[in-house]
């Protein structure tokens, strides 16, 4: 169950030779910007994530639902409980993942408390399904920096939002939709075809704010390009390394953790703001969305591209780190993160 969230905003690696082409052209320049990331390449267990197979049924799914229908929101609660109890005593490798994260960041990491983090990715996963189909009105949903945004819709101009698998992203979307500031999500779901088929059951047009991933094919640039031309917001999520990444040891949470550089070539590439945005829950049905600037426009100059790209990432992992621990169990990367050590 924990691994079923795939990733959303995953960027692999992008290739000088490719870049050109995926922005149009833009030769020399853009393939300067591409390459200008550490030659440090992710190891099978960085992407340990990206093979894990889905857990659970599309029939279980649909039986949580109803129950969710029958009993309320709250009284689906009592099945994840069960649920996730199952999964927390079964599944030691996302079981020992937790644990380890919560001792990091300071918090009880016995058993139980692994579990009612497990259960917090499940609300969560839950409550996606409702807000993919744009039923905000259950959940207090709080803007903190939504001002940034304001501005940049009056101004015309577009912008990459970096974000990470810690709370709830869909909430942010959803809210997007409500205030009418369209988001597109980069997203790499190969991992997570059952859920997100069944999300499409759910609302039909579940596709239309997405650009798929795929490693082998650049061209995903262009579509994020042209959206931001026209005003638009791109999401990328900067946590999770994946095929062919490139990445960058950053000090995270009292140890070094290796984070993926794609975000930041992207966010060169494409020369436009970059803000942070994180979309934290608080139970029982209370979502606080965050939003703040990282950058005016990125840059990766020549002679001291890896230093920047590296002070970018230490920086964002400061602030994810911040952002942690505002809502410790809202982590979820069930997977062995700090494999730097």
């Amino acid at each position: 169950m924990a691994e079923e969230a795939g990733s959303e905003g995953h960027v692999p690696a992008v290739r000088p030779e490719a870049s050109g082409a995926a922005t149009g052209g833009a030769g020399e320049r853009s393939g300067s910007a591409a390459s200008a990331v550490p030659a440090v390449r992710s190891d099978e267990g960085d992407r340990a994530w990206m093979t894990r197979p889905e857990r659970g049924t599309v029939l279980g799914i649909r039986a949580t639902l109803l129950f969710c229908r029958v009993f309320g929101r709250r009284g689906a609660g009592v099945l994840l409980a069960v649920i996730t109890f199952y999964y927390a005593l079964f599944a030691g490798k996302a079981r020992r993942a937790s644990q380890d994260y919560l001792r990091r960041i300071g918090q009880p990491h016995g058993f139980w408390a692994g579990w009612r983090h497990i259960y917090t990715f499940a609300r969560c996963a839950l409550d996606r399904v409702f807000l993919v189909r744009g039923e905000t009105g259950r959940f207090r949903i709080t803007h903190t920096g939504i001002e940034h945004l304001r501005a940049l819709q009056a101004e015309g101009k577009g912008a990459l939002l970096l974000g990470a698998h810690l709370g709830s992203f869909e909430a942010m979307r959803a809210s997007s939709v409500d205030k009418r500031i369209p988001i597109h999500i980069l997203a790499y779901w190969q991992n997570a075809k059952m859920i997100n088929d069944f999300l499409r059951t759910v609302q039909a047009d579940f596709d239309v704010r997405v650009i798929p991933i795929d490693p082998r094919d650049t061209s995903y640039i262009l579509t994020a390009k042209e959206a931001i031309e026209r005003g638009e917001l791109v999401a990328v999520l900067g946590d999770r390394v994946g095929v062919n990444d490139k990445t960058c040891t950053a000090e995270f949470l009292g140890a070094p953790a290796r984070f993926p550089t794609g975000p930041y070539t992207l966010a060169a590439l494409l020369k436009c703001p970059i803000y942070l945005t994180f979309g934290l829950y608080h139970g029982p049905d209370r979502y606080d969305l965050y939003c703040e600037p990282f950058a005016e426009q990125l840059e990766l100059p020549r002679g001291r591209r890896e230093a920047a790209t590296a002070a970018h990432v230490q920086r964002y992992a400061e602030r994810l780190e911040h952002y942690c621990r505002l809502a410790p169990l809202n982590w979820f990367n069930f997977y062995e993160f700090w494999r730097a050590e």
